[in-house]
């Protein structure tokens, strides 16, 4: 670096001496030129070079590089700056125009914004994102057929995209305008811009009420499933299936259309975007299933009742009668049971009512009956008959009695009974049909009309052993206790040493059948709460 130095020194005094030695040189040669002959000014104002090496060899140095003038560094540095000058303002201008318009390569949306101002992009991706666009509305006509109801175009409704301009501007203002050259070097800077189109909700509600799809002819109404009336050729209920029909729901066509229209769909169909009014019941509705299925299970009783010895059916033709639905549900009418059951009790039921009977003697009697026949319990009956038809039953069945007699035909007296004539102080006891025993016995003082026996078919109400029978003036204890009317029965009399006869007359019981103590034991060993006794004079 130091022998650079020295060299840059000598050159200066070296240049120096050369401007001498060219002074001198240039008046020797005025002198030995005419004067006639120009001399070249060009050459004496151009660059002059000297042989360095020549000078520098005399100073024992030696240099082959060229040596500029001051005037020519200066003017090479004037051209720099000025190239530089004129590229920085290029650049600057460049960058200033950027900020105008969007840089080359600058796509939105794939739309080519290279050089295009923010208001001519966002009219360029308006018009791409509305223009030419349509939208068919299809629904269905009055036979179910799916056909196009009507169209709406940008238009009708006033779309345009909401902040379309404000978007583009904000994409902008991103750009940094002097990165211009490096875009310029075929760099691509692609943005994607969520677009959102807006419209006018009361131009649409006048396009879609002018298209007439909510009064089109034969609209019909969606019609529930429901219930048939009962169908005496089935014998049951059935579900009539609900009606769809072709009516709108205004509301939500407007709200489906309206979505359409801001996602740009080509199509909207309004029965697969359930816009059609829709039955609130459908057949497969699970109560109404229910609802069915109970009433035909009601249906589908079938009971046979053997009523005192008489056929009764109750079946479909009568439960029809008894059954309805109100407000949703399965109703049975159970006044109407109960009435059915009281029909038949008032039919069929005997208890209390004379009855032919014929004595061991042959003599034919037409006898009252107290507490003894058939005789239906109503309230429990009516009660187990809702149940079973609740559940449906098919069954044979008899009736719920309060009072049973041993048969139910004839007299319902049977073969096996106790017959006291009282008249002859005699009584026959009968097992199936055959005479096991023959009794005298004491019954009622008929001298006193509170202690007469009463004569009828009655029936043993219990027995027991081991009784004490008290009344106003007595007590008598009994081994053998077989009451059959009220306080009225048979019994062992182990005070008495006769029996028969007409000591009843004067000398009677307070009404009951006094018996010898041996024939009352056989008797209470036949004997069960039901067993018929029939009195009678």
């Amino acid at each position: 670096m130091s022998s650079k130095k020295i060299i840059i020194i000598d050159e200066e005094s070296m240049m120096m001496n050369q401007e001498e030695k060219q002074t001198e040189q240039m008046n020797i040669e005025e002198e030995a030129v005419p004067k006639s002959q120009p001399v070249a000014e060009a050459e004496e104002e151009d660059w002059k070079f000297d042989s360095i090496e020549g000078e520098l060899s005399s100073q024992g140095q030696s240099d082959s590089r060229p040596v500029k003038s001051k005037k020519g560094l200066f003017i090479g540095l004037a051209l720099g700056i000025l190239c530089l000058l004129v590229v920085a303002i290029g650049y600057g201008n460049m960058a200033i125009h950027y900020q105008t318009c969007f840089m080359p390569g600058t796509y939105i949306n794939d739309v080519d914004c290279g050089e295009l101002e923010v208001a001519q992009v966002a009219d360029i991706i308006e018009k791409q994102s509305i223009e030419g666009y349509v939208l068919e509305i299809l629904g269905k006509d009055a036979d179910g057929q799916e056909v196009v109801l009507g169209t709406i175009t940008p238009g009708d409704v006033d779309m345009h995209l909401q902040d379309g301009l404000l978007n583009v501007q904000e994409l902008f203002d991103r750009q940094n305008p002097f990165l211009w050259m490096e875009i310029w070097g075929n760099r691509e800077v692609k943005h994607t811009l969520e677009t959102k189109r807006v419209f006018s909700q009361e131009r649409l509600h006048q396009v879609v009420e002018g298209m007439g799809i909510f009064e089109q002819e034969g609209v019909q109404q969606p019609r529930d499933a429901y219930l048939s009336e009962y169908d005496s050729e089935t014998g049951t209920y059935e579900i009539i299936p609900e009606i769809y029909g072709n009516q709108l729901d205004e509301e939500k066509v407007l709200k489906v259309i309206g979505e359409a229209l801001s996602n740009h769909l080509p199509q909207v169909h309004l029965e697969t975007s359930d816009c059609y009014l829709k039955p609130e019941i459908m057949a497969e509705d699970e109560e109404l299933i229910a609802l069915r299925d109970t009433l035909n299970l009601w249906l589908s009783t079938e009971i046979t009742y053997d009523w005192v010895g008489r056929k009764e059916v109750l079946d479909k033709e009568l439960l029809a009668d008894w059954i309805s639905v109100v407000d949703g549900e399965a109703v049975l009418d159970e006044d109407a049971v109960a009435a059915y059951v009281a029909a038949n009790s008032r039919k069929y039921d005997n208890y209390g009512a004379n009855r032919d009977f014929v004595t061991s003697l042959g003599v034919q009697l037409n006898l009252p009956s107290g507490a003894f026949g058939w005789k239906t319990n109503r309230e429990e009956e009516t009660a187990a008959l809702i149940q079973l038809i609740k559940e449906g039953t098919v069954t044979k069945r008899e009736p719920v009695y309060s009072s049973k007699a041993p048969r139910k035909d004839g007299n319902n007296i049977g073969s096996s009974y106790v017959e006291i004539d009282l008249t002859n102080q005699h009584l026959y006891l009968y097992k199936d049909g055959v005479l096991v025993l023959e009794s005298l016995f004491v019954s009622g003082k008929m001298t006193d009309p509170e202690c007469v026996t009463p004569q009828g078919v009655f029936r043993i109400t219990y027995k027991t052993v081991n009784a004490t029978l008290r009344g106003g003036d007595y007590a008598e204890f009994v081994y053998y206790w077989m009451p059959f009317h009220g306080n009225y029965g048979m019994h062992d009399a182990t005070w008495r040493t006769e029996f028969g006869g007409d000591i009843y007359l004067e000398n009677g019981s307070h009404g009951c059948i006094n018996l010898p103590l041996e024939n009352a034991e056989v008797i209470y060993n036949y004997m069960y709460a039901g067993y018929p006794v029939i009195c009678y004079y």
